[in-house]
């Protein structure tokens, strides 16, 4: 391979690029025009200070105990809210109202809700429903297709 004495250390591969970054940065100061320069002075004048006011937040200390807040349910609409909603200007009438309430009240009491701890995505729903195929599956195949296999083992074992 190459001789390693020939190449610089990483000190001197540091200060080399420490150097350049200098030298760049002298050149675009003087090549700036001294209009800027005199701007970039004028704007690094002293500004006379502006007292701002320390804003004070409340601290929550986590030991202070916080109430639980009761869930209550929404009430539900009554003859009376219908009838407000008739007087309100409202775009659908009572009876496309009720029928919408209805169909969406139907379709919701088919989906399908998951078991404690389940999952109502579609692959678990899926896999809910594969299981009992599989387990069926399983039970009548899985014991011959054992001994089959453990006779070609033995079958190999042996020579025969």
């Amino acid at each position: 391979m190459g001789d390693m004495t020939k190449e610089p250390s990483m000190e001197e591969i540091l200060s080399s690029i420490k150097r350049i970054i200098a030298e760049e940065g002298e050149e675009a100061v003087q090549a700036a025009p001294r209009r800027m320069r005199a701007e970039a002075k004028a704007a690094s004048a002293p500004v006379e200070p502006v007292y701002i006011e320390p804003v004070v937040e409340e601290v929550l200390e986590l030991t202070d105990e916080i109430a639980e807040e009761e869930v209550v349910p929404a009430p539900k609409t009554t003859a009376k809210a219908a009838q407000v909603a008739e007087t309100d200007d409202s775009i659908l009438s009572v009876e496309s109202e009720v029928a919408a309430r209805h169909s969406l009240s139907a379709l919701s009491s088919m989906l399908v809700t998951p078991k404690d701890g389940g999952d109502n995505t579609l692959e678990g729903l899926v896999r809910a429903m594969l299981k009992p195929m599989l387990k069926e599956w399983l039970d009548t195949r899985l014991p011959s297709m054992v001994e089959e296999m453990v006779a070609k083992e033995i079958a190999r074992i042996t020579g025969r």
